[in-house]
């Protein structure tokens, strides 16, 4: 079994004609869509020219599933099922149904898997492990803010640009979260500037601001005390409309759980009190510096300001709320609005 990275793709298909089995896993759309594609092609180059494909939910018809796995094709004489799972979790039933669809699989039929996400007991079920011996494994996550610059970097020789530091900082900024859109100025670029140079200001001239964020870009930005990154990632949840008072039930969990936290380090170390509060390591690392320069009083200030904040939304919707969040915004942070 291989495991890599959807950037790799291109280059392990190339180097190996051996694998039959296929899992993309990941939550972003577009990377899933273009690994598929660099999979189905190859598939094709092999022969396996017929794809089979199954929308997979509670209400498939997995008879149907079994019935092409067996069948021979009029058409061609191997074939890929392609199973889209979409959002749909992959359940115990579900697994099951992999478990007696893998263990009578024909050689002649090659298999691609797309789930949005994958845990350690999904990798030990009896399915994948029927599979790993062919099988090649393919992240599909979005890259976050650190990941992007360098995710950008890969994909210029791929669209013969050539782009200054500074060039890919500005694409990062304007197309965090919305691979899609950056793929498409990336073409556009191509297509505008041949020679594949660009300055600065011809790419500023040519990009508009289209990342996407989540409430949880938010709060982390602010964690991590980012001024300029919270204000944007605000004002593009505004501009995506974002409803204000899920930022501050976001924002409201996130508090309660410092405090929380707060309280509990009076008579336990810091380590107990994430783990009593099932705290995930990845975030113990964002959240620390923060609780050390943050007092308990300060945060039940916070707390109160974002209190206010939702009485006010809820009784006067004509309150410039957006204004009032970045101050609640620059309050978490710790500076003046």
């Amino acid at each position: 079994m291989i495991k890599i990275s959807d950037s790799q793709l291109v280059i392990k298909l190339a180097q190996n004609d051996s694998l039959r089995y296929f899992i993309t896993v990941g939550n972003d759309p577009y990377l899933q869509y273009t690994a598929q594609n660099q999979i189905k092609a190859k598939l094709t180059s092999l022969g396996y020219a017929e794809h089979t494909v199954f929308v997979i939910d509670n209400q498939t018809d997995w008879n149907q599933i079994y019935q092409s796995s067996q069948a021979m094709s009029l058409f061609a004489n191997q074939i890929a099922l392609i199973l889209q799972f979409g959002e749909t979790a992959l359940t115990v039933a579900l697994a099951k149904k992999l478990d007696e669809l893998t263990a009578s699989l024909s050689p002649d039929i090659s298999l691609l898997i797309s789930l949005s996400k994958m845990t350690k007991t999904q990798e030990n079920a009896q399915w994948f492990k029927t599979l790993s011996e062919h099988l090649m494994v393919i992240s599909c996550n979005t890259p976050d803010a650190e990941q992007l610059p360098q995710w950008i970097k890969q994909q210029l020789p791929h669209y013969g640009l050539d782009l200054e530091k500074q060039s890919i900082e500005l694409l990062s900024y304007y197309y965090e979260g919305n691979l899609l859109a950056l793929a498409q100025i990336l073409e556009q670029l191509k297509l505008l500037y041949p020679t594949g140079k660009i300055s600065y200001n011809q790419l500023e001239n040519n990009v508009n601001d289209t990342a996407i964020f989540t409430p949880y870009h938010w709060v982390d930005a602010m964690l991590a005390g980012k001024t300029k990154r919270s204000i944007h990632i605000l004002q593009q949840l505004k501009s995506n409309d974002t409803e204000p008072l899920i930022l501050l039930r976001t924002l409201q969990r996130e508090l309660i759980l410092l405090i929380n936290i707060h309280k509990y380090t009076a008579k336990h170390n810091l380590k107990m009190a994430y783990d009593f509060y099932k705290v995930w390591q990845n975030r113990r690392n964002l959240i620390t510096p923060y609780l050390n320069k943050t007092n308990i009083e300060q945060l039940y200030q916070i707390l109160n300001k974002l209190t206010e904040l939702e009485i006010i939304l809820k009784h006067d919707y004509q309150s410039p709320v957006w204004e009032q969040l970045t101050t609640l915004n620059m309050l978490f942070i710790g500076k003046n609005a």
